[in-house]
């Protein structure tokens, strides 16, 4: 019976926070979706618009979902204005001379006119009057993943992308580098993998939810000898013990248990002793043709020596797709004091100008990878650099570009991945 609560518990909660955030999205692009239609027009950014415009129309219930968006959306805006003024807006000033007066008007103005919310007002600098100018091609999370997405991604079940399970099978038997699952923790129980070793490995691992991405509750078991393993918290526990941990845990959310990768020797400096990755954005130019677009490099900082997620606090940084090179990086722009940096805040190493190691094979692999999921438009890949090669870690079926934009510092609605979803959403609605 408590295990059945549990997992009723859980489901209840996730369908919660799914509803939540498709509520906070419907808020966010109310003034979009209200927007009079334009003429019709060839450029990417306003097809995309369009494109969300009617989808959120032709949703169940979307015209009471405007209303209640709509009761909502003068609210919100004002809290929220409030909210990140007080956090960013004297730091700013000082920064940038722009006031704090023209910092409340310009959030008021990108949100009624654009749809983009303070969070991403902050985010994407458009304080600074050249970017605020550029408002209206940024493509944000409500139009991508809430329709753009939805209306590309499979509806037959041809995968299961998001399990982390049937994702390391499914690459092994295509032949691609991944990192494999050891075990899985579901409903109390230990799963080992077939392909491997029916036990716990003397071994340092990392364990994450199955169905999760952005880093959360993820964890590092580091293996310290005598059966004993020691997580990031300092908490040590033996095989028995972690094992009936993890089964505990799963009652409430499935779990598996990779082995923890090391990076490559060239980022050792800049990791803070997490393993770095690159986002590689890749999406289908034609039949069984597919282009990485964006990329962005990662990196843990702080205290955090588990995950490089740029949602978890981490950095990011653009890179160069044809050299490899990276960039100046910043955390997510939502507070002020992080700025842009050359060098990694904890080690002090400098990374901007830097080659990733392994660049070629990197975008290779994220295509080859994609080649693998040839009804899918737009995945983002987490390749990780390890000493011998690029490894993937997995896949994102419906990928923020917002970490895209931020760290090349400028829209995506005049760039190729723009270009490349108005092709493919034009060949699926048609």
């Amino acid at each position: 019976m408590p295990r059945a609560l549990a997992l009723l518990r859980g489901r209840l909660w996730k369908q919660l926070l799914v509803h939540a955030e498709q509520f906070a999205y419907d808020v966010a692009g109310l003034p979009m979706a209200l927007a009079r239609p334009s003429q019709h027009s060839e450029e990417p950014a306003a097809y995309l618009h369009a494109v969300y415009r009617n989808h959120f129309w032709r949703l169940p219930a979307g015209p009471l979902k405007a209303i209640a968006a709509g009761i909502a959306w003068p609210l919100a805006l004002a809290v929220t204005i409030i909210q990140y003024t007080l956090r960013n807006g004297a730091a700013i000033q000082s920064r940038t001379g722009t006031s704090i007066g023209r910092q409340v008007t310009g959030q008021i103005h990108c949100a009624a006119r654009h749809s983009i919310a303070p969070p991403w007002y902050y985010m994407f600098e458009l304080f600074e009057s050249d970017r605020q100018r550029r408002a209206a091609l940024y493509l944000t999370a409500h139009e991508t993943i809430a329709a753009a997405y939805v209306l590309l991604e499979p509806r037959d079940g041809a995968d299961e992308l998001a399990d982390k399970v049937w994702f390391a099978a499914h690459c092994r038997a295509h032949g691609i580098d991944a990192v494999p699952v050891l075990f899985h923790a579901s409903a109390g129980t230990i799963r080992f993998a077939e392909s491997e070793a029916q036990e716990l490995p003397e071994a340092d691992l990392f364990v994450k939810p199955r169905r999760g991405n952005g880093g959360h509750n993820a964890e590092r078991w580091d293996f310290v000898g005598k059966d004993c393993f020691r997580n990031s918290k300092g908490e040590v526990m033996g095989r028995e013990a972690l094992l009936a941990r993890l089964a505990s845990q799963s009652l409430g959310e499935d779990y598996v248990a990779q082995p923890r990768l090391i990076n490559h020797l060239a980022l050792a400096d800049i990791s803070n002793d997490a393993l770095a990755t690159v986002r590689v954005l890749t999406c289908r130019t034609g039949p069984g043709e597919f282009e990485a677009t964006n990329v962005a490099f990662r990196m843990a900082i702080g205290s955090n020596s588990v995950v490089d997620n740029f949602h978890q606090g981490g950095l990011a940084a653009p890179v160069d797709l044809a050299t490899g090179r990276i960039g100046l990086a910043s955390d997510m722009g939502t507070r002020p004091h992080m700025g842009w940096r050359d060098a990694h805040p904890v080690s002090g190493a400098r990374f901007t100008g830097r080659i990733l190691p392994h660049w070629d094979d990197v975008l290779d692999l994220a295509r080859r990878v994609h080649a693998t999921f040839p009804h899918r438009t737009a995945i983002g890949w987490d390749v990780a650099m390890l000493q011998h090669g690029p490894c993937i870690i997995e896949g994102n079926g419906k990928p923020d570009l917002d970490i895209h934009q931020r760290v090349e510092r400028r829209p995506l609605g005049g760039q190729r991945i723009a270009e490349l979803l108005a092709v493919n959403l034009r060949r699926t609605l048609r």
